[in-house]
């Protein structure tokens, strides 16, 4: 199987997963406020904001990003139409209504250049092809403008519960960037910036039934790239190491590392 071969399979499962998933993916996932408070104190004297959520997903970010910024419409971005409908239907329930549903790739957005000030992504830059994500964002941005990318790193994937304690889960998981990577595609754009990086830690506490079912139902997609027995197999050798290694299964503790890049798209030089 060649190297484009490969990609597009990958794809296909993951069209696959998140159609299937997005009725109830909001209420799998772990929702972090830190992120959104950070970003608040960074866009200060940005007032009504355009802004657009890449890779938005079922919504989760995209209400907290529109409660508490000051945002005057917000466009949240994904590839899959499932996902999208499942945001509307979300954002309307909490009374927004200043937003607008665009389905489309992070590498071929469809907009005019410089025309929000600011792009956000949240645990989604795994998917997309990195450069191709980072030259559209920043191209999207006003000059001044900033691009936010929050995601867990390669190394941070191996300190969590999954990573720790299921088989093979960091063999599985090769879409993950580490920083020197992402440093790396940053300084090839024209005109950027990386202002700042910074990390994230939260302790985690649950219990062994409820991993089960998070795991079962595929809260991270990287439990698509297993087969069905493989998956089987590993979540049984995730549970007896659990139960060993920890001697209360209804307070299970971990700590889930995540990283925030933000580049600026700097002025134009004036001439």
């Amino acid at each position: 199987m060649t190297t484009l071969d490969r990609q597009f399979e990958s794809k296909q499962i993951m069209n696959g997963h998140f159609s299937h998933v997005a009725k109830y993916y909001r209420h799998l996932r772990t929702t972090d406020t830190a992120p959104i408070n950070f970003i608040k104190e960074n866009v200060i004297g940005c007032e009504l904001m355009s802004a657009a959520d890449i890779g938005c997903g079922a919504g989760r970010y995209s209400y907290n990003l529109l409660r508490r910024l000051d945002i005057r419409h917000l466009l949240c971005i994904d590839a899959s139409e499932k996902m999208l409908r499942a945001n509307g239907e979300y954002l309307r329930t909490k009374k927004m209504l200043n937003f607008g549903l665009i389905m489309s790739s992070a590498e071929r957005i469809p907009l005019a250049d410089s025309i929000l000030d600011c792009v956000f992504t949240f645990n989604a830059i795994h998917h997309f092809n990195v450069a191709a994500f980072l030259n559209e964002a920043t191209r999207i941005v006003k000059a001044g403008g900033k691009v936010f990318v929050y995601t867990r790193l390669k190394a941070q994937n191996a300190t969590n519960i999954w990573g720790m304690y299921f088989p093979s889960f960091l063999d599985k998981e090769t879409r993950l960037y580490e920083l020197d990577e992402l440093e790396s595609v940053i300084s090839l754009i024209d005109g950027t910036s990386l202002e700042s990086v910074n990390e994230f830690s939260f302790k985690r506490k649950t219990s062994l039934a409820e991993l089960i079912m998070r795991a079962r139902l595929k809260h991270y997609s990287t439990f698509s790239l297993y087969e069905k027995d493989e998956f089987d197999k590993a979540l049984r050798v995730f549970e007896n190491r659990i139960s060993t290694q920890f001697s209360d299964l209804n307070n299970i503790t971990w700590r889930d590392e995540y990283a925030m890049l933000v580049i600026r798209r700097m002025p134009s030089p004036r001439i």
